[in-house]
């Protein structure tokens, strides 16, 4: 499939159906306010799904594209990135707590906007898939940014495997922005500069590490 033919295929082709179906679940909402409830809990269902359905094409579409049109940025501080992260949890009210920054007096030419998205779709996503606080914090060691997400639990809590196939994991949370995506978009967001994510369990909590070189 050609590139264009690809973006009308999720663009236009698959965005219509979806959003006929959300117009549907309106209107049959109003109809059926008041009523059974079997009814009602069958509104939810189609909702959530039609959500559902609605992010995980959305999210799969943008790691494609990401993946294929990602090009390394003009250096920028890394230390700017610690303030932007918390300006857009605090700013669109997300459920997580702003990262701990650190010291870290260099650059990175990782593109800002793409990592700030998939550092903070990685977090919703652990506290989605875990259903507990992710603490967050980063730490800057010989030519690398660590930014780590931790989460306590036992070893069973979490599947990596799914987490890394998966492109959006469903969440009780719904967020009017595009910043809930799930590993594959961090990790195609990094992978091109040498990044790296690892998702480990060890006594009692799950860490998930993304390793963002720093240019010399």
């Amino acid at each position: 499939m050609k590139p264009e033919d690809e973006a009308a295929f999720f663009g236009h082709d698959l965005a219509t159906p979806i959003t006929n179906l959300m117009g549907a679940h309106y209107l049959l909402k109003s109809a059926l306010k008041g009523s059974n409830p079997d009814a009602q809990e069958a509104l939810e269902i189609l909702e959530a799904n039609t959500r559902t359905l609605e992010r995980m094409l959305g999210w799969y579409w943008r790691v494609r594209d990401l993946e294929g049109s990602l090009e390394a940025a003009a250096p920028w501080p890394a230390e700017s990135l610690f303030p932007r992260l918390k300006e857009r949890v605090e700013g669109e009210g997300l459920p997580l707590k702003a990262p701990k920054a650190c010291s870290c007096p260099a650059r990175l030419q990782i593109p800002p906007g793409p990592l700030e998205t998939g550092l903070i779709g990685a977090a919703i996503t652990l506290r989605s898939a875990s259903g507990r606080e992710v603490f967050w914090d980063f730490e800057c060691v010989e030519g690398v940014l660590f930014s780590r997400f931790v989460v306590e639990g036992e070893e069973q809590l979490l599947d990596p495997g799914r987490l890394f196939r998966k492109v959006y994991w469903p969440s009780r949370n719904r967020f009017s922005a595009w910043l809930d995506p799930s590993f594959p978009y961090l990790l195609a967001a990094i992978a091109p500069f040498g990044g790296s994510l690892e998702l480990v369990w060890e006594e009692g909590r799950w860490t998930l590490t993304a390793a963002l070189p720093l240019p010399p």
